[in-house]
């Protein structure tokens, strides 16, 4: 009997792997090309010349370094909002949370500020007033700040945080003719009004309450930014501050992509046969990005 041993290899063919062209799930922090993962590094470069805030994990606001791309949160629950992609911003107020410098006017009568409250990024920078110290204007319950503004022309975007021991209403605007009631809750939030320059009173910023009760009133952070889009928090204190704008790029890909962006309200825009290249980026149509995928 002859014994024969077989030699022959038998090979498997490689497996191949499926998907997009590139995937980039921001929320889960899971980064694909063609399948594979990969690091966030491998797929996309980002710069910005200078720190800037964000709403971290635990819902608290915090400040991250230059070039560091930014992982916005919901204030308060900390649930996730999207990668922040932001174009350059300034702060026009010199003064975003000492509301005891005369810089700030007051509104019929300046409140007594008192200091060291809890504030949104956790620190004691807060103020508070007693809205029944607050005895101006005609009907003698009035209070609040404002800041003249003469000259400016344009669109600009206000904003504050608020809070206070009991829920109560405000007016909260650019002039008296178009402020509008807002509604402080017990909670952090962060109000927002959008209007046209120059108004009547010459004013960018008016905030005020007409309670005259026992309710302590709780701000911080207050903001003016040209333009109609409400950005991220810019802390100053004594000038205005321009935080950079963010700049972000795709790289290791090139050619024609389906490009479908997904944002923080699950809302997509889709843009059919882009040429990406090094560096390309999709245009947003808002800064808080949940996924971007190429296939």
């Amino acid at each position: 009997m002859k014994l024969t041993r077989d030699l022959s290899v038998t090979s498997h063919p490689a497996r191949r792997v499926s998907g997009p062209a590139l995937s980039l799930d921001f929320e889960r922090q899971e980064y694909r090309r063609f399948g594979r993962p990969i690091a966030l590094s491998e797929a996309m470069t980002f710069a910005r010349a200078s720190s800037a805030r964000q709403v971290g994990a635990t819902g608290m606001i915090e400040t991250v370094g230059n070039d560091v791309l930014r992982r916005d949160h919901v204030a308060g629950t900390g649930a996730f909002r999207g990668a922040l992609v932001e174009g350059q911003a300034t702060n026009l107020l010199h003064y975003s949370d000492d509301f005891t410098q005369s810089y700030w006017n007051g509104y019929a009568r300046k409140p007594n500020f008192v200091g060291g409250q809890l504030a949104p990024d956790g620190t004691a920078s807060a103020l508070t007033w007693n809205c029944a110290d607050t005895t101006g204007g005609p009907d003698l319950n009035r209070g609040g700040v404002l800041i003249p503004y003469p000259g400016a022309s344009g669109t600009a975007t206000v904003s504050i945080w608020l809070r206070a021991s009991v829920p109560l209403t405000m007016r909260f605007g650019q002039s008296d003719k178009t402020s509008k009631t807002i509604n402080v809750t017990t909670q952090w939030q962060r109000f927002s009004h959008t209007d046209l320059l120059p108004n009547n009173q010459n004013r960018i910023f008016i905030l005020y309450e007409a309670i005259n009760s026992d309710i302590d009133l709780f701000i911080w952070g207050a903001q003016a930014e040209t333009g109609n889009t409400l950005t991220s928090n810019i802390a100053t204190n004594g000038a205005e501050v321009t935080r950079a704008a963010d700049q972000a790029g795709l790289t290791g890909l090139t050619g024609a992509f389906e490009v479908t962006v997904t944002y923080e309200d699950d809302s997509q825009d889709v843009m059919t046969n882009q040429t990406v290249t090094d560096g390309w980026w999709p245009v947003l149509s808002r800064p808080r990005v949940k996924s971007i995928v190429l296939s």
